[in-house]
């Protein structure tokens, strides 16, 4: 019987999944993927990589492999999520006892009896140091083991396998991790018996290491790979490409995609700086449909009922038996239980509030949400359904008790909830999910319409905070068209830049595999310097490389009567070195003057809801300089036009982010970056009515790196 003939026909798989899990099965035979050059399949968050490692490995078990170690994430949840799929996929070859699937903790003793050692079988290993201590225990017991041919599928390979904590006790201030010494110590154990292969949606640790490890005088394997092949994306998926790349097309359901939470609404949610609170304030829960303070959370709420009442009449059908549309909502902005438990209160008191409400008063409040979600509707080139229906199907749910509302902080309550699938079970039309870090890795949500976000980067490794994003997956037009991202402007920011950072690296990865460079510069004080990967903060991370751009956001203008003689000067200086002319070139020393002078007609205020996104010129300049270096000049090509009249925010209340116009000023400048930094210089009316502006002709400036630049990160160092 043929394992990877039988799971994939069950399955149905494309011909560009199967190429990818047979090509990584034929690296696996042609290379030694030992400790010290792991093989690599790289995919992306929520894209299918379970999918593809199990049909690697019933590949392998076809090729040779005996057994099959699978080590996933230090998760009850995720372990049993494993457990399930893998018994699903495998059901014919493991009711016919041809295959084994085993949970090393729950292993007992004699159950690996010679017979069912002479069939194939599969081992789920929690990343945790009693399951790896069950694992090597399991090997020391039984000899017969080391005689097998072994594949060692290292799950979310970032997650612990390359882990490092402070320990001011060792010479070095910090130790390897004791669940990635157990990785290391197996995989020199098996060093010539066994294939190892790394799986992962976050790369950094894994390609940014330095070649050799030596901790305290002992040397600990690093992961570098001996090869890497590259999982794409299912048609259906949908990544940090929709959420951060097509949001800046106007024309594009996308561009509706992030909602704006205030900074301090973010913080009162958290009890930021108040730690012994475990409740909200009593006057705040009183007036809670109309305070201002909590009005991204109450927005997100309503926002998401009348989204999911209008998939329900999209959806709707008459046959009993078919499925009802349910969809899901998620608030996940802390990892405090006691967090959670207050925030499921204020939603529970929410739609209690409203379900209080006269048909009337609930038509008031809600009407102004359907006609904003019908302008992303319309952008998808769908029919929004008759709002006296969407008010019904609300109203329906609300008096009908069909909303429910569950958090979710603790392993056990994660797999009471997961469905044969290994997804969030969706019992209600309406699921609300409250809860913190068991909603991420592995985790996913079915028609997840609505994400209230606001864990702080800040605090977080880049792979973690990117983890979070369970808004990614196989998402149909019909729900992107009602879907809401809600996160502060600065979080989103800082998950954009995260995301072009992953995009650069991917594309290093695809074209130059584990040769891949990424050259490091930092912010320290006012000097930018050489840094290296393990300086990484999430929250101020972004790579540029050939024909990025970096342009300010979120910005207002000063008054008139402030920029006026600024504004004035730059004009001045296109007149000198322009002479009327489109593009031209300038020195270096005064392009460094005008873009100072841009940035002092810049405003960050509470009043202008832009307050953490203020415009570092340093880094600007600093890739100017590099930009210019790589083409052995030291002038900047400059781009200008005048008379723009493009608007602070969207339609749905976003700030906009980028002034250029992709059909004429992109490859105009594109064809201009061949010979060095392309600075556009777009001068806009800023005008108040309409467009948002103080009545203050400014300019909106956006740098694109030459053709020639290679990979940069820059980050920020403390």
């Amino acid at each position: 019987m043929s394992f990877y003939k039988y799971i994939t026909d069950q399955r149905k798989d494309s011909a560009d999944l199967k190429k990818t899990m047979e090509d990584t099965v034929k690296n696996l035979l042609n290379h030694s993927t030992d400790e010290l050059k792991p093989g690599i399949l790289l995919g992306m968050i929520q894209s299918g990589k379970t999918r593809a490692f199990t049909g690697i490995i019933a590949k392998c078990f076809d090729e040779g492999y005996d057994l099959a170690i699978v080590l996933t994430k230090n998760s009850v949840a995720l372990v049993d999520q494993t457990m399930k799929r893998l018994r699903s996929e495998f059901k014919m070859p493991v009711e016919r006892n041809r295959l084994y699937v085993w949970d090393v903790i729950k292993l007992q003793d004699g159950q690996l009896t010679g017979y069912i050692l002479k069939e194939k079988n599969i081992i789920v290993v929690k990343k945790e140091h009693k399951n790896m201590e069950a694992l090597e225990s399991l090997f020391d017991d039984i000899p017969e083991l080391h005689n097998k041919r072994i594949l060692i599928v290292d799950d979310e390979a970032d997650q612990a396998s390359v882990s490092f904590y402070t320990d001011k006790n060792k010479t070095d201030g910090i130790d390897v991790g004791s669940v990635a010494s157990s990785i290391s110590k197996l995989r020199k154990t098996l060093k010539k018996k066994a294939s190892y292969l790394q799986v992962t949606a976050t790369p950094y640790s894994l390609y940014l290491q330095p070649e050799n490890l030596n901790l305290n005088k002992e040397e600990f394997a690093p992961q570098r790979p001996a090869f890497t092949n590259i999982l794409n994306p299912h048609p259906a998926y949908i990544g940090g490409e929709y959420y951060f790349e097509k949001s800046t097309d106007m024309s594009s359901p996308a561009s509706y995609l992030h909602v704006m939470v205030e900074e301090d609404e973010l913080d009162l949610l958290n009890f930021t700086g108040e730690p012994q609170k475990n409740d909200y304030d009593k006057r705040l829960k009183d007036n809670l449909l109309n305070t201002p303070k909590l009005k991204g959370i109450r927005d997100s709420i309503f926002n998401y009922l009348v989204g999911g009442a209008i998939r329900q009449q999209q959806e709707h059908d008459e046959d009993f038996w078919n499925k009802p549309y349910h969809s899901a909502f998620l608030v996940h902005t802390s990892s405090f239980q006691r967090v959670h438990n207050a925030q499921k209160g204020l939603v529970t008191l929410l739609v209690e509030k409203l379900s209080a409400l006269t048909k009337k008063e609930l038509d008031a409040l809600i009407k102004p949400y359907y006609q904003k979600l019908g302008f992303s509707i319309r952008a998808a080139g769908l029919k929004l359904p008759a709002y006296a229906d969407v008010l019904e199907g609300v109203s329906n749910a609300l008096i009908n008790k069909h909303v429910g509302i569950v958090e979710v902080n603790s392993e056990v309550q994660i797999s009471a909830l997961l469905g044969d699938d290994g997804q969030l079970r969706l019992d209600n039309p309406f699921n609300i999910f409250v809860g913190g870090q068991s909603l991420d890795r592995g985790i996913t949500i079915d028609h997840l319409i609505g994400f209230f976000y606001g864990r702080n980067p800040d605090t977080f490794q880049m792979d973690t905070v990117l983890q979070h994003s369970r808004m990614y997956g196989s998402r149909s037009i019909e729900d992107l068209s009602v879907t809401r991202f809600y996160t502060t402007a600065h979080i989103y920011a800082s998950m954009k830049n995260m995301y072009y950072f992953d995009k650069d690296l991917r594309e290093d990865i695809i074209k130059y595999g584990d040769k891949a460079t990424v050259r490091f510069i930092a912010k320290k004080g006012t000097q930018i310097i050489p840094s290296g990967p393990g300086k990484l903060r999430a929250s101020y991370l972004f790579s540029f490389k050939a024909f990025s751009r970096m342009c300010p956001s979120g910005f207002q203008t000063r008054s008139n009567t402030d920029i006026k003689k600024s504004i004035q000067e730059i004009d001045d200086l296109m007149l000198k070195y322009g002479k009327g002319k489109e593009s031209f070139t300038m020195p270096y020393k005064e392009v460094e003057k005008i873009i100072k002078m841009i940035r002092e007609t810049f405003s960050y205020e509470p009043r202008w809801q832009n307050v953490g996104l203020e415009w570092d010129t340093l880094p600007v300049l600093k890739a100017i300089q590099i930009g210019m270096e790589k083409n052995k000049t030291d002038e900047v090509i400059i781009y200008h036009k005048t008379g723009r009249e493009v608007s602070r925010k969207q339609q749905d209340s976003t700030f906009r982010s980028s002034p250029e116009d992709g059909n004429t000023d992109v490859p105009i400048c594109k064809n201009l970056a061949k010979k060095g930094p392309v600075l556009m210089l777009l001068k806009q009316k800023g005008q108040e009515k309409d467009k948002g502006w103080r009545d203050a002709p400014f300019y909106w400036p956006v740098l694109m790196m030459p053709a020639n630049m290679p990979n940069y990160v820059f980050t920020e160092e403390k």
